[in-house]
């Protein structure tokens, strides 16, 4: 339905409000957003105060890098995630009224307890201010000071009859939607390798609707609205692994598209605070030396990465290729070193994970003293060194080390020099492993790997 407002006061200079819409939900939740963005901002600060009371931070801005890189680890842990310490520094430190994502308020809140952010805002008392009398007003106030408060007024009269036709709207819609009246499908750019462009065709116009949204993959941040008179939408893949994308209406997922980003032999990128938005990605011929996956400092400077005075993560992939290795039964094993004299920092942070079709098996390690910062990550189990003691995993990693990983039925055990040092059991069956991925806090090296199922297919690589 299309209509034109127009709305006026009864000043002289009358302040009028005039527009012509669609009655739809995304044009009213559009609007809603643009007048409650300073009560959005108030409730920010709100929410700030509440974290800071609850898990002990300090307050007036006075937060140290420790601080911010413990709450990142709590909200991962927490509500799976992953929200960057640019994005907690902006959130504290900036004075500007810029709303962040729904995605991070969503993860803000729900590590408070509340299921999401629109949660938190209903369950705030409002502060309503009350007009004063005409007879308390000041004769000093100025005439520009009333008509501010009155437009005020009127777009709230005006948001008030929106929400009355919202609700109508909402009444009419509850329509269910055929997931066979929707095509979703994929195809990338290049059969292997990254980045890696993914073009999604989709349809959705049987269903009735006027916009769906395309998410490339669990995160949600990486969303894109799409309209029924377009039929494609595409997206850059930086890393490689298996993704899921989803095409989402009215919040919820009428199809999923598994995307495969699979690599040409091994690869190596750096990421962290050097690359915030897109990782660097290093020349094959320089991953591989004497025998063992590792790439020195002096290389990343040569390859023009500014990694003087600040964090960095070396990353090894290889996804795809590999025999059909059963997840829930198998035997894996590897040798890794991050030595402080060969460029890793002060922790010595490692981390070595399965790509599975279904899922992760993440498993940490680091240096003693610094088991309070790793999460471990095996389908449905996600443990932090917060909260649960993984002083297991804590290794002089300045030698190399023999990492094995045993599962026998979903109940996996964790070695390090051939000793058992950690047992779990999962539930979630995460279908064959599909690569590796070694992840490094400065400039950490891989030996051997050795892959065996309980059908004894094998892969095994020395470099």
């Amino acid at each position: 339905m299309t209509a034109i407002v127009r709305v006026c006061d009864k000043e002289p200079r009358s302040f009028c409000v005039q527009f012509p819409f669609t009655l739809s939900m995304p044009f009213i939740l559009r609007l809603f957003s643009y007048f409650s963005i300073m009560s959005d901002i108030e409730l920010i600060d709100a929410c700030r105060k509440l974290i800071e009371q609850k898990f002990h931070l300090p307050g007036n801005g006075s937060w140290k890098q420790r601080d911010f890189q413990y709450l990142s680890d709590l909200i991962m842990d927490r509500t799976g995630a992953r929200i960057s310490l640019s994005t907690l520094k902006r959130i504290w430190k900036e004075t500007e009224n810029h709303l962040p994502q729904v995605y991070t308020l969503n993860a803000l809140v729900q590590v408070l307890g509340f299921n999401s952010w629109n949660d938190f805002k209903k369950q705030q008392s409002p502060v309503v201010p009350a007009t004063p009398p005409d007879s308390q007003i000041k004769n000093e106030q100025s005439n520009a000071s009333k008509t501010s408060l009155k437009k005020h007024w009127l777009i709230f009269s005006i948001i008030l009859v929106l929400a009355i036709l919202a609700t109508a709207w909402l009444i009419s819609s509850g329509k269910k939607i055929n997931p066979d009246d929707v095509i979703f499908k994929s195809r990338k750019n290049m059969a292997a390798g990254v980045p890696n462009t993914v073009v999604f065709e989709y349809d959705i116009s049987k269903t009735g609707v006027d916009s769906a949204l395309i998410q490339q993959s669990w995160d949600e941040r990486f969303r894109a609205r799409v309209s029924r008179n377009n039929h494609w939408q595409t997206f850059i893949y930086y890393y490689p692994g298996f993704h899921v994308a989803k095409l989402i209406i009215d919040k919820k997922v009428i199809k999923t598209e598994k995307v495969n980003i699979s690599t040409n032999g091994w690869e190596a990128l750096v990421d962290g605070d050097v690359a915030p938005k897109t990782p660097y990605y290093l020349p094959k011929q320089q991953i591989i030396s004497e025998g063992r996956l590792y790439v020195s400092k002096q290389t990343l400077l040569k390859n023009e990465i500014p990694v003087i005075d600040k964090e960095y993560q070396v990353n090894f992939f290889k996804v795809g290729n590999l025999p059909p290795i059963n997840s829930n039964n198998f035997i894996f094993s590897t040798r890794i070193k991050n030595s402080l004299a060969e460029g890793a920092f002060v922790c010595q942070n490692a981390q070595v994970n399965l790509i599975c079709e279904n899922g992760l098996i993440s498993i940490p390690f680091c240096n003693p003293g610094c088991t309070s910062n790793i999460h471990l990550h095996v389908s449905d189990v996600l443990k932090n060194g917060k909260n649960f003691d993984l002083s297991a995993f804590g290794t002089d990693l300045s030698d190399w080390r023999k990492i094995t990983i045993q599962c026998i039925n979903k109940n996996m055990t964790i070695f390090i020099d051939d000793k058992p040092v950690y047992h779990l059991a999962y539930s979630k069956d995460l279908g064959p492993i599909a690569g590796f991925h070694f992840s490094f806090l400065g400039c950490g090296a891989v030996d051997e790997i050795h892959l065996t199922d309980d059908r004894k297919l094998t892969y095994e690589e020395s470099f």
